[in-house]
Formats: structure tokens, sequence, C-alpha cells
């Protein structure tokens, strides 16, 4: 079977070290054809470092000079529209990273171009693939919890990974730092809770950076199926990111980094119930510290990127939809806005 041929937008850490290394690791399927990057150097230095053959700077050139059947966009979100719909309308699948687009309008255009080409449009919502995201996702839709009521999501981000760093370009998003990890929580309470009804936001300022509105965030968002509570924190010096699904007979805890997930379900407050749930409680950590321990030294971890750029070439070799679909992506989008909407209203 013929492979698939692709190009990467954008040369920065994300694809250094998530999109690049899941391209390589379809190698039976994939070619690595080309690096584009304004910073032509930088492109220069990334194609020799994975052996890729051609580097441009700019997606014009690259399309042009390469024939090639997806472009992967790992820019700033900016100027996703323009690269995606330059690319669709060559006749290239697009995957694109999070978010899809600063506007929905933006996001109306290159469905509009993806359509019109007939081609695939992507974004990569990474953390709906983790494998603890899966499996979660299942039991919920199976029933392990009862009836699923709502959700808690927390992300904890140091401070020296963008908050401090006063000219990173997260700071010249719309709403700023919250414009980065704010959709994460968003596209994951929208697997879960459904369409979203209603949205509130509290938000703090506790570092002294000047360049800086607000690092610390409540968000509350009322769906069809639940209630969702997110917690941002770019105010911290500790990393973290937690997942509480909760039922009317049990909940499930994910740490998403640590790829744990342990199930509870406490029915009483006894000693005995209190017991046997505490060694339920160890026995699914340690078995998930030693399925993960195993799978490092093997090297079959599995992140939430690699396991989505894997499905979205396997969908486009079987003329399926998107592991993500453009339509998830817009309405990420669509509530970012409404909550940077509702804060610029308090100041």
């Amino acid at each position: 079977m013929k492979k698939l041929k692709v190009g990467i937008v954008g040369c920065g850490f994300i694809a250094n070290h998530r999109h690049i290394p899941a391209f390589l690791k379809l190698k039976n399927n994939v070619e690595l054809r080309a690096m584009c990057d304004i910073n032509e150097a930088l492109a220069n230095s990334v194609a020799n470092k994975f052996g890729v053959s051609n580097h441009y700077s700019s997606l014009q050139s690259m399309l042009k000079n390469e024939d090639l059947d997806i472009i992967d966009i790992c820019t700033p979100p900016g100027i996703h529209m323009q690269l995606a719909v330059e690319a669709a309308e060559f006749g290239c699948h697009v995957l694109m990273e999070k978010p899809m687009a600063l506007k929905v309008s933006d996001c109306d255009l290159m469905i509009k171009a993806a359509n019109k080409s007939g081609v695939t449009l992507s974004i990569i919502h990474n953390e709906l693939f983790y494998p603890v995201t899966i499996k979660a996702e299942k039991m919920v839709e199976d029933g392990q919890i009862g009836k699923f009521i709502g959700m808690r999501w927390l992300r904890l981000t140091p401070r020296d990974e963008y908050a401090a760093i006063s000219d990173h370009w997260i700071h010249k998003l719309p709403g700023g730092i919250l414009g980065e990890t704010g959709p994460h929580g968003i596209y994951t309470s929208l697997r879960f809770i459904g369409k979203i009804k209603n949205v509130n936001i509290l938000a703090q300022k506790i570092s002294q950076y000047p360049w800086l509105l607000y690092d610390d965030y409540r968000i509350e968002l009322e769906g069809e199926k639940g209630i969702s509570s997110i917690m941002i924190s770019h105010a911290t010096d500790r990393q973290a990111a937690t997942i509480e699904l909760i039922g009317t007979e049990g909940l499930l805890n994910l740490d998403v980094f640590r790829m744990i997930l342990s199930h509870h379900n406490l029915n009483s407050l006894n000693k005995i119930s209190l017991a046997f749930s505490s060694i339920s409680t160890a026995s699914q950590i340690m078995k998930s510290l030693a399925y993960n321990t195993a799978s490092v030294i093997l090297g079959k971890a599995k992140f939430g990127h690699e396991m989505l750029i894997k499905n979205f070439v396997q969908n486009i070799m079987s003329n399926q939809p998107p592991p993500v679909l453009p339509s998830e992506g817009r309405e990420t989008v669509k509530i970012i806005n409404l909550i940077i909407e509702k804060l610029d209203k308090q100041i």
C-alpha cells in the first residue's frame, strides 16, 4: 500500500517531542518528507535531526515542491486557518494542534475548505487518547459508576513553563495563558457532559508577573449530562493533571500524566467498608504502576498524541471519519471564547 507523505509546519517543542516521533513510529504507513518553519534555520536543524529530506520557510513552497498527502500544523493557533485552508486547497489532509483556531469563523472557513476539497480535517485533542481516559470513558458508558452526574478537572502547570516567560507567544492569545490550557479542560468536559448550556468563571492573580492579568482559574461548565468543575493554575511550581468522574454509585479518579486509574465504590462509612476500599484503591494503583513501569521499560508507553496520530493515519487509509471531528474543535473554540468574554466583563 502506498505510504502517506507528511509535511510538518512549525518546528517547535510540540513537533519535536510529540508529532514527529509519533509519525516516525508509523514508518510502514507514512513517510516524513519535509519540515517547514518561518525560521528556516530551525526547519533545517529539525530536518537534519530526524533524517527528513527537505525543509522550507513557507507552506506555499513546501506544497509546490512536495507531493504531500498530509499537512500537520504545529504552529500557534492564530495562523491555523490560513495554513489549513491553503493545505486543503492543495488536496492535503490536515491535522493541527489545539485549539483549532482563535475564532469560530476561522473554524468555519477551515471546515468549508476541507469539505470542498474532500479532505480530512482533525484537531489534536490529545488528552482524550491517553489509555486511562479511553478506559474511563468506556467504564462510564458501561454504567460502572451508575448514572454519570459530573466531573472535576484539574491542571497545574509550573510557572517556569509559560507564566514566567514574558515573551512567550501564549501571552498574546485571547485570554492569555487561559487560551493555552483551557481548551484541554473544555474538550475533555465536552466528551463527558455533552453540549454546554452555561458557563461561569472566577480568576485571580497570585504571581507578581506584570504581563499576566490572571494565573489561577475556576470554571464551571453546565452540560446536558452534568456539570464540570475546571481548576487551572499556573501559579505553582508543581505539575498535575487529574480528572474525577462522579456517578450515582461510584467515582473514577484519573491521574492522566502518571496513567493511573482507580475506581471507588464506597457505599458506607463503617470501618470494614473503609478498610476494603483502601485495599482496593491501593491494589489498583499498584497494578497501574507495575503496568506503566513495564510499558516504559519495553518502550510501549503511549502518549495521547501518539494514539491520536496513529488513528488519524489509519482512518485516512480506511476512509473513516477522523478521531477528532472538526465540529468538536469548533465547539471547543466557541466555549473558550464565551469563557474569555465573561472573564473580560469582570475587569
